[in-house]
């Protein structure tokens, strides 16, 4: 009985302190990344994505080891991409040139997208059918937010 009358005096204690503390003021424009107020709301900037068909893109780099290649060309011929509606495969569904990239030609996609069935046939796999989970088209814009990522670098 004891413990439990000197447990709650201790807590009613912690809370009356706690009660008179000065209360901790947070900026409104100290809450996320952006350093303006959350009230404000910016307006992102104009933005295209490149009017580029596939024939006229080349190649964009990989920023790390097997980083998803990035779309060099227009998407909004080929959209939607889901299972019932994807183009991406009218052109990069080759798979007897995985692996072997021709220059002009569209890149193949990676065995990693197929299944083998027990006749040795690939078909695409049900998981790899929304490209663009992963395949991002580019656009030339700034950055959000400050980033030092480097792909190449070795791991800590």
């Amino acid at each position: 009985m004891k413990f439990k009358t000197a447990l709650f005096s201790g807590l009613l204690g912690l809370a009356w302190s706690l009660s008179n503390a000065d209360p901790v003021v947070i900026l409104d424009d100290s809450l996320g990344l952006s350093p303006v107020s959350v009230f404000n709301v910016p307006v992102p900037s104009v933005f295209e994505y490149s009017k580029l068909d596939p024939k006229e893109s080349g190649v964009l780099p990989r920023y790390w080891e097997d980083a998803p290649p990035q779309v060099p060309h227009r998407l909004d011929k080929f959209l939607p991409v889901n299972a019932k509606s994807n183009k991406c495969l009218e052109c990069h569904e080759e798979p007897d040139k995985i692996g072997k990239k021709v220059k002009g030609k569209p890149t193949p996609m990676s065995a990693t997208h197929y299944l083998k069935s027990e006749a040795g046939e690939l078909s695409v796999s049900n998981k790899r059918y929304v490209c663009t989970l992963c395949h991002a088209p580019q656009a030339g814009v700034d950055t959000l937010v400050g980033n030092t990522f480097r792909g190449d670098a070795p791991a800590r």
